[in-house]
């Protein structure tokens, strides 16, 4: 009995509070490494970005746990950009087209990732390497994204097809209005914690 008593405690004082101080510095450590950081980015870690140096956020990106960024071909993302859950963007290929052996050879074939503004992703999606969204599109969860998606179009499926479009008069009603969930927010948000980010690359760049 005393030891899983002891055992919970430890883990309520230490190990939790450690844990949570770990994702965090990790999650503050790859955000202010970005080559580029709009404001009021608020993020739920873990994370992880492959290459922080070739991406790009806007204003007010919003990533829930899981989102992985696997590649180091250039990412960006527009503002007011939504994420679900487990978000995977791969961003390179290995080669396997003029490849010198089988099934691919070691070189890597990097393709950006563009997202635009306004884009809310669902839970479990994942985007291949070369693939533009456009502003205002909805992603449904467990989509793949394997081609670009129009503006405002709400795709789903695997491989992602367009179910139906955002109504264009609404969006453009609501954008131009500047109404934008949670927004706006002069500071960051890290695990539910607020803080303030400091663009290191942006600011050297």
């Amino acid at each position: 009995m005393l030891g899983r008593y002891t055992h919970r405690v430890l883990r309520k004082c230490l190990i939790r509070p450690w844990t949570e101080w770990r994702v965090r510095w990790e999650t503050v450590e790859q955000l202010s490494a970005l080559a580029e950081l709009g404001a009021g980015v608020n993020v739920i870690g873990p994370i992880r970005i492959g290459s922080p140096s070739t991406t790009r956020f806007g204003d007010d990106v919003s990533i829930n746990p899981g989102f992985t960024v696997m590649g180091n071909g250039p990412l960006a993302i527009g503002s007011h950009v939504h994420f679900g859950e487990e978000t995977r963007i791969i961003t390179a290929n290995h080669r396997f087209e003029d490849a010198d052996c089988l099934p691919y050879d070691h070189e890597r074939v990097l393709k950006s990732v563009t997202i635009g503004d306004c884009v809310w992703f669902g839970d479990r999606v994942t985007v291949v390497p070369g693939v533009t969204i456009g502003q205002g599109a909805i992603v449904a969860a467990g989509s793949v994204v394997t081609r670009d998606v129009t503006e405002l179009a709400i795709v789903g499926g695997a491989p992602a097809e367009v179910l139906r479009y955002r109504d264009s008069a609404e969006y453009a009603k609501l954008k131009g209005a500047g109404r934008f969930l949670n927004w706006p927010r002069d500071y960051d948000m890290v695990n539910r914690r607020k803080m303030h980010i400091d663009r290191r690359a942006a600011n050297h760049a």
